[in-house]
């Protein structure tokens, strides 16, 4: 093995561990408040606690809080920063998969009173017991490779262990190494090692712990001493291509030779700044920066194994071109030698004797042990030229190159480009006798006129300015995408010199622009949080590089604006609007252009949960609704035209076995109950449900008197066998929603909403789309209701809503509603975005 630098110049767990809210908690003081004030909440499961929760395993706690119609209610978890992060918006909360990295910070459960707006909380004692779930790749693979500073030939073995390219699994190890005797010899990925005496030549072994799951890799390495005479036989050097210049934004090409050229087979890798960054023997910068500025590093591998290196790292590098006044380093550096005999000469004379360095009294040369530093301290025009560093017969070389330039300059002068494509001016300082970029500063002017302004340098809306500490004198403004409002006149300012200088931007109108608002039309209710998503694209389908913004016409609603993408924003009203505002139109446009999109808030003032409005007002349960009885004041609950509509939790009654119905609704959640309520058997066919199916009988039998009632008659808050077995154990249904409310899905892609309904008795699961039906006759719309925990005295079903090849006029706002006799209970808005 040989490694030979060249340098680059720049022109110019398995314990427990208690999670508790000790470390977070703040000393609030609330005017107003009174102890006996304080609501009582309750955690189950937490109560008392610690609740054990495996890594990797689900978290479910519901808060209760006494009073509650008085208060609301939510989970949050507090961050060290002491700011908070919503984790649940409901009492309920669900984490389907415990992370330690989250697990870490408390969660609270926080009624908010709200009569007042006070918050009360109460923090969730949780005990992490151990792995509960494999996290890691099943093709992991532990390697062993060679670091920049290995130098086979001097005995020095410099080797890291890790599993490459995946950093995040790299930090869920514990490394240690261990020589042949089963001794570690370093806690750590890697290994350090002076051949200094054969015993210490060998196998090592490198450990990688999970500190979760314990799980054990390990590799292997086997360390020989090559022969003085093999490693003298090969020389390894780094040139440059031929054709190669080293100018910014140019490509420049490296190569890597080994000569004589071993029989076996050669591999390359490349280092810079402790990093490798290529493995053939030519290495390519595909357009030269700053950033590319230091040593490079060619390592040759091959069997046997042996190098030799040598450094001369003058930052920045063989080629310095610098201005007169600064100050400049040349290292030559050079391997543990027994009697180095360095020599540095300049323009081929030694340079303690040149005439022109020696007049200059700015040259100064500093030996150590292993490297020799001559110093340019102020440079001057008469330091250019050609320095060399000569040990022990082996020649470096750099050139240096003073230009000589005064006053200010922005590159390029004047610039046309494409809407859509890259643009980027600098400005540089000529003749500066010291670091100036940093005081530079950058104005815009339009074409058309009017006041100069600061550039808008917000990385998100405007240029982003880059000062390298590399390129002292020169500051850069760059933006991805110009826009046709960008056009106009950069200024880049020095006040210490008072000098200015301009480049002028010119921008070719090629993109045409389409805002899309999702959903079209937003149906809410009353105080229920709005939300709109829009976005622009071009008219190729492109995602286009430009943020627009949301406007409404009446002032006197006030919005949130959320930045979600580089195309792409948010429209918020967490706490919704008042039915006053029904119709209000949203406006999203995009800034200098006459392209926009509306929407329209439908805010419906709806009844409770399993009932319907009259048009008198009035709200009644909606089975008495179409039931051949007159129930409305105004007798609207039989106005076919209403019976039409559809109810969610209302069924049509149907000809069955060629005989009609004699009524013409019935329940949802009379379906398969045991009594025929339709009156021709509709709704008792095609029984059992799958979902009750698996647990039981769709009939309830009295355990006292063994009668069989319908299972529809057990908790709608009327006895029905004979001491009231029917009406105990009732728990009104509760709705576990995902964390993730907000889906924005791509047009002909699929989109899935889930919910778990618990409850006793086991509830039944509708699906609602704008608080309405889902579409009727469309099989693109698929439900799957499972039960769970049938014999616990807390049965649930998880609900699923698919919805395949997504199109316009789905997105919308989606809810679970769960029914358990008389009880109902609704999820929150589940928001469906459309991406184009």
């Amino acid at each position: 093995m040989r490694c030979v630098p060249f340098l680059l110049a720049l022109i110019a767990y398995s314990g427990l561990w208690p999670i508790t809210a000790q470390d977070y908690e703040e000393d609030i003081s609330l005017a107003g408040y009174h102890q006996d004030d304080e609501p009582e909440i309750t955690l189950m499961p937490g109560d008392p606690g610690p609740l054990e929760v495996n890594l990797g395993g689900q978290v479910y706690s519901r808060c209760t809080v006494s009073n509650s119609h008085e208060y609301s209610v939510k989970w949050i978890r507090r961050l060290p920063d002491h700011s908070t992060q919503e984790v649940s918006s409901t009492a309920m909360l669900y984490i389907p998969e415990a992370r330690a990295e989250e697990m870490q910070h408390p969660l609270y459960c926080q009624a908010t009173r709200l009569s007042d707006g006070q918050t009360f909380e109460k923090a969730l004692n949780i005990r992490m017991v151990g792995y509960g779930g494999a996290s890691l790749p099943a093709d992991l693979t532990l390697t062993i490779r060679s670091l920049p500073a290995e130098d086979l030939s001097t005995g020095r073995i410099m080797r890291q262990c890790l599993f490459e390219g995946n950093e995040e699994v790299n930090e869920q190890f514990d490394f240690r190494w261990l020589d042949q005797n089963g001794r570690v010899v370093t806690n750590g990925d890697a290994l350090y090692l002076m051949l200094e005496d054969p015993a210490d030549l060998g196998n090592y072994t490198c450990e990688a712990t999970h500190r979760s799951s314990n799980n054990i890799y390990q590799a292997k390495y086997h360390v020989t001493r090559p022969s003085h005479a093999q490693a003298s036989q090969y020389v390894v050097t780094v040139v440059p291509d031929a054709a190669s210049q080293v100018l910014l934004g140019r490509p420049y090409e490296m190569l890597c030779r080994v000569e004589p050229m071993p029989s076996e087979p050669v591999t390359y890798r490349w280092y810079h700044n402790d990093r490798m960054v290529g493995s053939d023997a030519r290495l390519r910068l595909p357009s030269l920066a700053y950033p590319d500025i230091g040593s490079y590093v060619c390592r040759a591998e091959w069997t046997p194994a042996y190098s030799r290196s040598g450094k001369m790292s003058p930052p920045p590098g063989s080629v310095l071109v610098t201005l007169p006044g600064e100050t400049r380093e040349l290292h030559c550096e050079f391997g543990q030698l027994s009697s180095p005999s360095v020599q540095w000469f300049f323009e081929g004379q030694p340079l303690e004797r040149h005439p022109t360095l020696n007049a200059s009294r700015r040259v100064y040369r500093m030996d150590r042990l292993r490297v020799s530093i001559v110093t340019l301290s102020g440079v001057e025009v008469g330091h250019g030229g050609t320095y060399e560093c000569r040990i022990n017969g082996q020649i470096k070389q750099t050139h240096v190159i003073v230009r000589v330039e005064d006053g200010l300059e922005v590159n390029p002068s004047e610039d046309t480009v494409d809407e859509g494509t890259p643009v980027e001016f600098h400005c540089r300082a000529h003749g500066a006798d010291q670091n100036v970029n940093r005081e530079m500063q950058w104005f815009y002017q339009p074409f058309s006129g009017g006041p100069i302004q600061p550039v808008d340098l917000n990385p998100e809306t405007g240029f982003v300015r880059q000062d390298h500490p590399y390129a002292s004198h020169t500051s850069f403004i760059s933006r991805l995408r110009a826009r046709k409002s960008d056009e106009g006149i950069y200024i880049c300012r020095l006040p210490s010199e008072g000098s200015e200088a301009r480049g002028r931007l010119y921008v070719r109108s090629t993109v045409q622009y389409r805002v899309v608002i999702t959903p079209p039309v937003l149906k809410v209710r009353v105080n229920n949080p709005i939300e709109f998503e829009c976005y622009v694209v071009e008219d190729t389908g492109r995602q286009a590089d430009v943020l627009p913004n949301f406007s409404v016409l009446d002032s006197r609603v006030r919005f949130d604006q959320e930045r979600v993408a580089a195309n792409r924003v948010r429209f918020l009203i967490r706490s919704g609007l008042t039915s006053e505002y029904n119709g209000t139109q949203v406006r999203c446009a995009v800034e200098g252009t006459d392209r926009y999109a509306t929407s329209i808030i439908v805010i419906e003032d709806t009844c409770p949960h399993g009932f319907r409005r009259c048009r008198s007002g009035d709200c009644l349960p909606a089975g008495r609704f179409c039931d051949g009885r007159r129930d409305c004041p105004d007798g609207s609950d039989e106005d076919p035209r209403l019976c039409n509509e559809c109810e969610p939790t209302v069924k049509k009654c149907e000809y069955y076995q060629n005989r009609p119905p004699l009524k013409s609704t019935y329940m949802i959640h009379w379906k398969c109950d045991g009594e025929d309520d339709c009156g021709n058997g509709f709704d008792e066919a095609n029984c059992p449900d799958p979902s009750i199916a698996q647990c039981g009988d769709y009939m309830f039998t009295c355990p006292n008197s063994q009668r069989r009632i319908p299972r529809s008659f057990v908790c709608d808050k009327d006895q029905d066998c004979e001491y009231g077995e029917d009406e105990r154990n009732c728990v009104g249904p509760t709705i576990e929603s995902i964390a993730d409310y907000r889906h924005s899905v791509r047009a002909g892609t699929q989109v899935t909403l889930t919910c778990r309904v618990t409850g006793n008795p086991l509830p039944r699961v509708i699906w609602r789309f704008n608080w309405g039906c889902l579409p009727e006759n469309d099989n693109r719309y698929r439900i799957t209701n499972v039960a769970q925990n049938c014999d616990s005295p807390m049965p649930s079903v998880i609900s699923t809503l698919t919805i395949s090849n997504v199109r316009p006029g789905d997105d919308g706002i989606y809810n679970c509603e769960g029914l358990a006799g008389s009880m109902r209970a609704m999820s929150n808005d589940y928001f469906v975005m459309i991406e184009y």
